[in-house]
């Protein structure tokens, strides 16, 4: 198995980027970590920056990326597809959430929510990105049951990663 290069750097780098957005809504959302500007300025900046970085990567997978945009057309029976559409909208929720905690230094009211959206969308892309992988037959070492729990396991445990170093300088 030869995995193309933009297929790794997506994997690895959007996984590791929604992983630190959901450590980072878990800590929000329980109130373990005080929002402290200059630290969520860099995690969230970070996590953006790997997120975007794997999305533009996998882009050059494709035939044709100037034709990326058909890839989200096919939402009903693709898991590309509702990955795409997810990958984008969690960016909404995300940027209000790292407003809140950047500029606002909260984590309490509408930002709270937007904390918990930020987290299931990262939580519903990562699965449908799992999901990718595990529907295809062709590649039996990923089209087994165990597939979408080690990738969801692996995005969290990077996460965790990012943001145990992050903390660590902050």
């Amino acid at each position: 198995m030869h995995p193309a290069y933009s297929i790794i750097l997506f994997t690895t780098f959007s996984g590791a980027g929604y992983g630190l957005l959901i450590v980072l809504a878990i800590f929000s959302l329980s109130g373990g970590v005080p929002p402290d500007r200059w630290f969520g300025f860099f995690s969230f900046l970070f996590a953006f920056m790997m997120i975007t970085f794997g999305l533009i990567a996998s882009t050059y997978h494709l035939g044709h990326p100037e034709k990326a945009w058909r890839a989200l057309s096919q939402w009903k029976t693709s898991w590309l597809s509702r990955e795409g559409i997810l990958a984008l909208a969690t960016y909404i929720p995300g940027l209000f959430f790292a407003f809140g905690w950047v500029f606002m230094e909260s984590h309490q009211g509408g930002w709270r929510l937007m904390a918990g959206l930020t987290m299931i969308l990262s939580l519903m892309t990562v699965f449908c990105t799992a999901m990718v992988y595990a529907s295809l037959r062709t590649i039996r070492a990923w089209f087994n049951p165990h597939t979408v729990r080690v990738y969801l396991a692996f995005s969290v445990w990077t996460g965790s990663i990012w943001f145990n170093l992050l903390a660590h300088i902050f």
